[in-house]
């Protein structure tokens, strides 16, 4: 962090309330644009502009001087995205965009400002997108809430299109509650009306900040923090009979009650909140479900074979028991998810072919290490054990596809990746029950 930014933070923790009106001098200074060049990475995709990292790096002072000139005399444009799909687990696309190489290196230095801004302000039940806080640590706190404070009932929720949706009235209105900085305000709005190139046209962007974006994530935090959080932690849970809590990771998020009447109120009042910021709930990911420490029991007394789960942050948690029979929230992959992984992991093998064996089994390690450093968490080791053992099967397949005759069997196959470890094994990684007051049994 350059020593403006540190400045800064510091200036913020001592007086929170203070507005701000001289930030556009830490954006066009050259040490912190050159600072955010290095920070960025060189194997991302290339926006409209197709250019890389080390394309930029020829002649860099120059670039960084000129870049810094246009910033200062507010002549910077950035250019608009380039727009790209990936698939969704529900059969969707989820649509991205690539910005631009030198706009990156902007958006990485306002999105650096806006952290030190409004990090101190953000509110505990906010984890998505933040330093020194992961969806494991989201993932822990839903445990914890659900287990130490007599959680009955949750809400899980998730926001229609919310990247799509915000509204670039209402972030500009947010913003301007702690910076009075018109140079620096005006920026991101050309950010985030920059449009998007997709198939050769241009598209203006009149709502939304597109998701691939370096700032998107933290104007993303700005806006559900005034929309959500400190509406839900300020106005909604004072007025509850009994405790209410909320975690939300981005657009994701899970509300936890003791009541019902309770979580039925939140349901309803949710939406019209939304609806006062152009924001829709997502009907087919929004319920209310009993969950806790009595949802079995009373999932007997209903003749229900089970109380119902929620998806949270790619897991579905379920009630269970531990060792001696003592409540826990249990967590297994989500089904769809590896169901999607698993066919695109078949596919990019196929692709992989003519590239040859050691490239199909490099790409095979990554992949197992990324799924295997996300979801080995407590409980879920069977499941991750699961997808490595497909893994193995879909990497088995195409291995013997480059040729007509089969030339490695299972025997050799399970001596070389399995026994040989080639392939990273499954194994614990995140231990979720590690939160105060939990006594594991």
């Amino acid at each position: 962090m350059t020593s403006d930014i540190e400045h800064l933070t510091q200036t913020v923790r001592k007086d929170p309330t203070l507005k701000l009106n001289s930030l556009m001098g830490m954006i066009f200074r050259p040490e912190g644009l050159r600072d955010s060049f290095e920070r960025l990475a060189g194997n991302k995709a290339p926006g409209v502009d197709g250019v890389r990292k080390d394309d930029y790096r020829d002649g860099l002072e120059g670039k960084i001087s000129d870049l810094s000139d246009r910033l200062r005399r507010t002549g910077y444009r950035p250019q608009p995205s380039r727009r790209t799909y990936i698939p969704k687990a529900n059969g969707g696309r989820r649509p991205l965009g690539i910005p631009a190489f030198e706009d990156r290196i902007v958006q990485d230095r306002l999105s650096q400002v806006l952290q030190a801004i409004y990090e101190p302000e953000f509110l505990d039940c906010s984890y998505g997108f933040r330093p020194g806080r992961s969806a494991h640590a989201a993932l822990r706190k839903v445990a914890e809430i659900i287990t130490m404070e007599r959680t009955q009932f949750v809400v899980e929720a998730d926001i229609k299109g919310f990247f799509d949706s915000v509204s670039h009235d209402w972030i500009v209105r947010f913003l301007e509650h702690r910076i009075s900085d018109d140079r620096f305000v005006r920026t991101l709005q050309r950010f985030l009306k920059a449009g998007v190139m997709e198939d050769g046209a241009v598209h203006a962007s009149e709502e939304g900040t597109p998701q691939g974006g370096l700032v998107s994530p933290c104007l993303a935090n700005v806006y559900l923090h005034y929309v959500l959080d400190l509406w839900f932690e300020k106005r909604f849970a004072p007025t509850c009979t009994s405790k209410a809590r909320l975690v939300r990771y981005a657009d994701d998020f899970v509300a936890c009650f003791s009541n019902e009447s309770d979580a039925r109120r939140f349901l309803s009042e949710l939406t019209e909140r939304l609806g006062q910021f152009d924001l829709e709930v997502e009907p087919t990911k929004t319920q209310l479900i009993r969950f806790g420490t009595k949802a079995a029991q009373r999932s007997y007394l209903d003749r229900l074979k089970r109380p119902a789960t929620f998806s949270f942050l790619g897991f579905t948690h379920f009630v269970t028991k531990g060792r001696k029979g003592g409540f826990l929230v249990g967590r297994k992959t989500d089904r769809k998810r590896v169901r999607k992984k698993l066919k695109e992991l078949n596919v990019k093998m196929a692709s992989l072919r003519v590239k040859g064996a050691q490239a199909m089994v490099t790409y095979a390690q990554q992949h197992l290490r990324g799924h295997v450093n996300y979801y080995a968490v407590s409980g879920n080791l069977m499941a991750v054990k699961g997808y490595y053992y497909y893994l193995c099967r879909i990497l088995h397949k195409w291995l013997n596809r480059r040729s007509q005759r089969k030339s490695l069997d299972w025997k050799r196959f399970n001596a070389i990746f399995v026994k040989g470890g080639v392939l990273p094994r499954p194994r614990l990684i995140h231990d979720l029950y590690t939160f105060p007051g939990f006594v594991r049994r």
